[in-house]
């Protein structure tokens, strides 16, 4: 099919670059086409038969169509309208000014919006187009969320249970266990067994810790909603907790339960439930602010970091009369009946370990950015979360962090101003501000201009990149790796969370340690296939491996879909040094550690 008005070109007549085009095309079909076959293991129960492979489907017809549409080697046929979860709220030439940013870049397209390109996502966004593809995105609901065998080990991880049902005992073994080693007579014997009984506590209580980070990993790797992972992270590092001491084995709660549901909502609602959780008031200390005596730790954090930014409209006197209202609220990991008196119980509150104490909360008016709040309540509090995450400031601040994030280090104003008109038109809607964010012209015109990846992004992505088709059955290696690379999960200290631009992470010594990684994930990575442990029952649950051989042979990335889509925007530099490599696994390190796939 041609376009109106344009002659058709018989195959002997078209050009050198056209036929190029055309092999290139055909090169990303077969490439997908190997991958879709190796994860279709990723779908089925262990033991059950591979389907019959057929040569021609109607899907399949489509994404040879789209794949017209990606190299831009010819006019192609449209592609038949897939449905979306809503209609898609975007002007027709922004629509099409991202479809074909994307289509020119494919895998900085999908590096920028979710955790890095794979096979599954680049048929995709081949098929939809990269309007229909981000609207999907921005729907998550509508698709299923991760591959079967390792939605259900994830669904047996012990850290899934409610917190009340096992915080508490935690918590008080270990204050039994040092009340015990108080009493006793101080013999050496007694001091041995309090060492191993407290040691073997920690060890069950890091376990639930790192059941947190195999969870976070896993999705990230395996989650067909890139982008709502991507933000998850995202809004865990803005709100971001330290897992130290009680936090760590919680950690798998405040990811899932306060901040996953929220990712895509409103950001008054996000707030509300960071500000209720027992990680955060546990971080900030929160649970130690009550009448008479102030800590303003978390009031400071919640204006100058969570909301309205450093620099906005408000004063330490703000800042104060703030931690005034939140005081009494706290956490009992305990799970004691809160006593009070009886004129005192209509406004005690207790939801999971999170308690609000009347007889700790201060009741005299305070006064907190031009806003009176008094009373005895859980309402006040709410009141002041709605005063915070209204406020324009806060717009401008959590817009300009994910424009960074998400777009460039120096986003333009004008693109600011859009993403706070929407806030405010939206009432905080973080899907619709995403969605201004990302089908803005500025945001098709970076994906030309390489924005440097932090170690979570180059991590996921290159482990996307690799295990197409093999299941991840021990997540551990990864934690270390992020640890290498100076970016560990949940191991910011400091409330600022991790820095989002580049600058921070281009280091010599940072790239060093990629180049060791990229080694490591060329040979095929084994360490990530082999079992979770040796019988250790605070070992989570892993999928059982696809096949039943554990030999792991480097995979074939120079035939693979994410490399064949992005090899036309390879430097000269990168793709001599590739043609100069035989060794399959010298060539995978290469192009995993090369500048553009560090960049996308």
């Amino acid at each position: 099919m041609t376009r109106p008005g344009a002659e058709t070109k018989q195959a002997g007549s078209l050009d050198p670059a056209q036929r190029a085009d055309g092999v290139r095309a055909r090169q990303v079909r077969r490439a997908i086409e190997r991958q879709d076959r190796a994860a279709l293991d990723l779908e089925m129960p262990p033991g059950a038969a591979p389907p019959r492979h057929r040569r021609s489907t109607p899907l399949r017809a489509g994404a040879l169509a789209a794949l017209a549409l990606l190299s831009g080697c010819v006019a192609a046929a449209p592609v038949p309208a897939v449905s979306a979860p809503h209609s898609i709220p975007v002007p027709e030439r922004r629509a099409a000014t991202l479809d074909a940013a994307a289509r020119a870049h494919p895998t900085a397209f999908l590096d920028r919006i979710g955790w890095g390109a794979n096979a599954a996502e680049l048929r995709q966004l081949q098929r939809l187009g990269a309007t229909r593809f981000l609207e999907r995105q921005l729907n998550p609901h509508a698709q299923a969320d991760m591959p079967a065998p390792i939605a259900q080990a994830l669904s047996q991880l012990p850290v899934r249970a409610p917190l009340e049902t096992w915080m508490p005992r935690l918590v008080v073994a270990e204050r039994r266990l040092r009340r015990n080693r108080r009493g006793s007579r101080g013999t050496q014997a007694d001091a041995q067994t309090f060492q191993r009984e407290l040691k073997a506590l920690h060890r069950r209580m890091n376990a639930l810790t790192r059941e947190a980070m195999d969870d976070e990993l896993l999705r990230a790797v395996y989650g067909r909603d890139s982008l709502r992972q991507r933000l998850i992270w995202f809004w865990v590092n803005h709100f971001n907790v330290f897992r130290g001491g009680n936090i760590g084995p919680m950690m798998d709660d405040y990811v899932r339960r306060v901040i996953a549901p929220h990712a895509l909502g409103h950001f008054r609602s996000l707030l509300q439930a960071t500000m209720f959780s027992p990680q955060m008031l546990l971080y900030l200390n929160n649970a130690e602010n009550h009448r008479g005596h102030i800590n303003e730790n978390y009031a400071r954090e919640v204006m100058e970091l969570h909301t309205v930014g450093l620099g906005a409209d408000y004063t330490q006197r703000d800042v104060t009369d703030l931690a005034h209202v939140l005081t009494g609220l706290g956490v009992d990991l305990i799970d004691r009946p809160v006593r009070v008196r009886p004129a005192l119980r209509g406004w005690l509150w207790q939801r999971g370990l999170v308690v609000f104490n009347p007889a700790r909360h201060d009741p005299q008016p305070e006064r907190v950015m031009g806003h009176t709040f008094s009373g005895q309540g859980v309402g006040e509090i709410e009141q002041v979360i709605t005063l915070l995450a209204d406020d324009p400031a806060t717009a401008r601040h959590i817009s300009l962090e994910l424009a960074q994030y998400f777009c460039a280090d120096q986003p333009s104003p004008a693109l600011i101003a859009a993403m706070v008109h929407t806030w405010q038109r939206t009432d905080g809607d973080i899907r619709a501000v995403m969605r201004t964010l990302l089908t803005s012209r500025e945001f098709s015109a970076s994906l030309a201009h390489p924005q440097f990846k932090d170690p979570m992004r180059y991590l996921i992505s290159a482990v996307r990149a690799t295990v197409t088709g093999r299941i991840i059955t021990h997540p551990q290696p990864l934690i270390g790796m992020l640890y290498r690379l100076g970016e560990p999960l949940y191991g910011r200290k400091t409330p600022d969370g991790y820095p989002l631009d580049a600058d921070a992470w281009s280091s010599p010594g940072q790239l060093t340690v990629r180049f060791a990684l990229a080694q490591q994930l060329a040979a095929g990575a084994p360490a990530l296939f082999r079992s979770s442990g040796r019988g250790s029952r605070a070992r989570p649950a892993t999928p059982a491996p696809v096949t039943g051989s554990r030999r792991v042979s480097p995979p074939d990335l120079e035939h693979s879909a994410v490399f064949v889509a992005s090899e036309p925007t390879l430097s000269r530099a990168t793709r001599t040094a590739l043609a100069q490599t035989r060794r399959r696994v010298r060539w995978n390190a290469l192009w995993l550690s090369s500048p553009e796939f560090m960049t996308e």
